[in-house]
């Protein structure tokens, strides 16, 4: 009775670790510039459940609706774990911007991710590839995702504060 439950602890333990991605950050560049500054804050979706960011607004009409309250979430998140080593925010003269590139959301809200940081000229100078934000458990697509982009900013800020 033991190795039976031995054996099937072994296993759920495995199936778990095989369905959380494993976080392989590839930096190029440098953050430096970004210490005690204040940068813009760009985000940029290319697929959302396997489909553009224009279909899918199409196919979830609440999406032009709830997609600011999704991009503030993942700035105040950000914001509370950079604790004042930067500051991002939407729209304002800087510069420096942060551009975070969503590679993907999948159906339970997590989120693959790049970081860019891009100078006033335009140019590239900084980019963190192979991020990952988790999503949640329950409830509504949109509410999935709300919770990927509420990890997607903590996960924002810990890397860049740990790059600046």
């Amino acid at each position: 009775m033991r190795r039976i439950l031995f054996v099937l602890f072994a296993c759920l333990s495995l199936c778990s670790y095989a369905q959380a991605p494993l976080s392989t950050e590839v930096v190029t560049g440098s953050f430096e510039a970004l210490y005690k500054k204040t940068a813009n804050l760009e985000i940029e979706y290319i697929k959302i459940h396997n489909r553009s960011e224009a279909e899918f607004a199409e196919y979830e009409k609440d999406w032009v609706v709830d997609k600011p309250e999704v991009e503030d979430l993942i700035l105040q998140n950000a914001n509370a774990a950079l604790k004042n080593v930067c500051y991002l925010n939407f729209g304002k003269e800087s510069d420096w911007t942060v551009k975070v590139v969503v590679t993907t959301i999948s159906p339970k809200g997590d989120y693959s991710f790049v970081v860019q940081l891009i100078d006033k000229k335009g140019e590239i100078v900084g980019s963190i590839a192979g991020l990952f934000g988790k999503g949640g458990m329950f409830g509504t697509k949109l509410n999935l995702i709300k919770d990927g982009a509420k990890s997607t900013g903590k996960k924002l800020g810990t890397i860049l504060k740990k790059y600046i």
